[in-house]
């Protein structure tokens, strides 16, 4: 685990998971025709999309008065941890900052695309900032399917916890998230984008996993 520092008290860590995938998208991107340093644009694009996701997470957390937290870039993103008893609709827009900031970075990109013609005649800069534009579109869309434990998965759960009791909030959130999640993966099956399928495949098995563990022992973390 790389320590990144902290910005008001929250700390930042990188996992080996992550670096490996920036490898794995670099390596996608790669095309000899256009040549390696394009490829490896996305290892800042990837960098600065899902730090300014997990800080806007944080910031939220802040904002309602829980205190610093933990941010750790792993796995498919990064996870943003703080130990906290919160109300429901604080849970729900705090889960919501991070796509919203998605959306802003491709929002500012695009405005200063368009405002600022130095970006556009640097030979860095005019592939780089509609590269970072475009992948915080994606991953805003993405991380709000309602699908656990993507960012709209956890705030349908928590829509619903702020006027149905617990137990019934997570298992409308579940079966949202599984039905939702097949078919998202079918339609990626279709349009053969087989890594979103698996991917999808796998949130909707720990959804399943989750539904089985409530039939048995209730919701998960009671």
């Amino acid at each position: 685990m790389i320590h990144l520092g902290s910005i008001g008290g929250t700390t930042i860590r990188v996992d080996l998971t992550f670096i490996i995938l920036i490898v794995f998208f670099v390596a996608s991107a790669y095309n000899p025709n256009h040549g390696l340093h394009y490829a490896l644009l996305w290892a800042p694009v990837l960098l600065i999309s899902v730090l300014i996701h997990e800080l806007a997470h944080a910031a939220a957390i802040a904002l309602f008065g829980y205190g610093s937290s933990e941010i750790v870039l792993g796995g498919m993103g990064g996870v943003t941890m703080n130990r906290r008893k919160s109300r429901p609709w604080h849970d729900m827009t705090i889960s919501l900052a991070g796509p919203v900031s998605s959306f802003v970075i491709w929002l500012a990109m695009l405005l200063a695309y368009a405002r600022f013609p130095l970006l556009r005649r640097d030979a860095m800069l005019v592939v780089f900032i509609p590269m970072l534009a475009q992948a915080n579109l994606w991953w805003g869309i993405f991380n709000l399917l309602p699908i656990s434990p993507l960012d709209g998965g956890q705030a349908v759960r928590n829509f619903f916890r702020m006027f149905l009791t617990e137990r019934t909030a997570f298992v409308i959130a579940v079966w949202i998230a599984m039905i939702a999640g097949v078919a998202v993966a079918v339609l990626g099956l279709k349009k053969g984008m087989i890594f979103l399928t698996l991917l999808i495949g796998w949130y909707v098995y720990m959804n399943y996993q989750a539904w089985q563990h409530f039939r048995e022992h209730g919701v998960p973390g009671d």
